[in-house]
């Protein structure tokens, strides 16, 4: 599909919209979505709000196959009751999404009410496909999208130098509007770079023109891997170095994406750097689970997700150091311990011997003192 002058699309429920260079009209359920997804990205008590990300992993075995609904059921149960997050990001297929979908959507009208989904798109070429699949799937509210391929900008001339070699954004941003959902772009930044506002609010008019003239409900700005890479125990946790101003809050949310593994209180100091830029909200990857990558056990990742955003939203007075390590006046979450000791007969998280029973930190094994 290509976004032209007087192009008119046919819409979910019969209804038409007309996509020109300047503007895109929203279909009745890509207003709800938008709707959705900024009381999400939102905090009325200006907060910033909190949002995981889960890779629902494709089983090799036909038995794993037929238990991952249920597997999958039970995390997005304990993503919404026990971590309470504001919205969650998915990485996997649509299959894997739809028991996540129902669940969170069965909890409309209740509390804890369901967690906004956003699909991670990783497959730009399955786009079709994909939207498709996911007109079908309830709770799915937006589609993440990585701009230019996840290649880093520098500045807003750069950007705008990627812009133009990437004419098709504009089209994949109205295929999401069209099939009811909410892009939401992701920009990945070098890590040295650094936007006085002025750019900021460049960088957001230049967003909106590449999106085919409609602001998205929200922009997640990423730090590029090489500096969340680096080991250097005197650099601090990476976020991303952008003060949102205020002519701009008011227009969309503003996300930050937070890498960091979990432990000595880096994720706490990340999403406070955050807070003091202006951001809205943080985008906690899935690399802060310890591990996680190599075992991706979903009661494990539930485990931690309610523990680590229990204790990123406490009201608890810390401190943080960096003269070496990052660290908080109290070394290791109750509620992190408690989980750990829990599951320590069946070797999750490091033998009896571990951080959680009392021994010595095995950084290697996963154990690591806070958040």
């Amino acid at each position: 599909m290509h976004l032209s002058n007087s192009i008119t699309l046919p819409l979910l429920l019969g209804a038409v919209t007309t996509v020109n260079s300047l503007s895109i009209t929203e279909s009745p359920r890509a207003q709800t979505a938008r709707s959705r997804l900024a009381e999400a990205f939102r905090s009325p008590s200006k907060k910033l709000t909190l949002h995981p990300e889960l890779v629902l992993p494709e089983p090799s075995d036909p038995t794993a196959l037929l238990l991952r609904p249920s597997e999958v059921t039970k995390l997005s149960q304990t993503i919404r009751t026990r971590a309470k997050a504001n919205a969650v990001f998915v990485e996997g297929t649509v299959d894997a999404l739809m028991p996540m979908g129902k669940e969170q959507e069965a909890a409309r009208g209740n509390f804890p009410g369901p967690s906004p989904i956003i699909f991670s798109l990783i497959d730009e070429s399955n786009l079709s496909d994909n939207l498709e699949e996911l007109q079908e799937v309830v709770g799915v509210e937006g589609v993440l999208v990585t701009f230019f391929g996840g290649k880093e900008v520098e500045s807003v001339d750069s950007y705008l130098e990627e812009a133009k070699s990437n004419p098709t954004l504009a089209d994949q941003c109205g295929a999401i509007w069209e099939a009811g959902l909410q892009p939401i772009p992701e920009i990945i930044f070098n890590p040295e770079a650094e936007l006085p506002e002025d750019d900021v609010v460049r960088l957001v008019d230049a967003v909106k023109e590449t999106c085919g003239g409609l602001d998205p409900v929200s922009i997640v700005f990423t730090n590029g891997q090489s500096a969340e890479s680096e080991e250097d125990e005197e650099d601090e946790p990476s976020a991303p170095k952008i003060t949102i101003p205020t002519s701009v809050a008011k227009r969309l949310a503003f996300v930050g994406s937070i890498r960091t593994t979990a432990g000595e209180g880096r994720m706490n100091y990340a999403t406070s750097k955050l807070s003091a830029c202006n951001f809205n909200g943080a985008f906690l990857r899935a690399d802060c689970v310890p591990g996680y990558r190599l075992n991706p056990d979903l009661e494990v990742v539930g485990g931690f997700w309610s523990a680590a955003m229990g204790d990123l939203k406490s009201l608890k007075s810390k401190n943080f150091s960096f003269r070496s390590k990052v660290k908080l006046e109290k070394d290791v979450p109750m509620e992190w311990f408690n989980y750990q000791k829990s599951i320590m007969e069946d070797g999750s998280l490091g033998g009896p011997g571990g951080a959680g029973a009392g021994g010595e930190i095995n950084s290697e094994g996963g154990d690591h003192k806070g958040f």
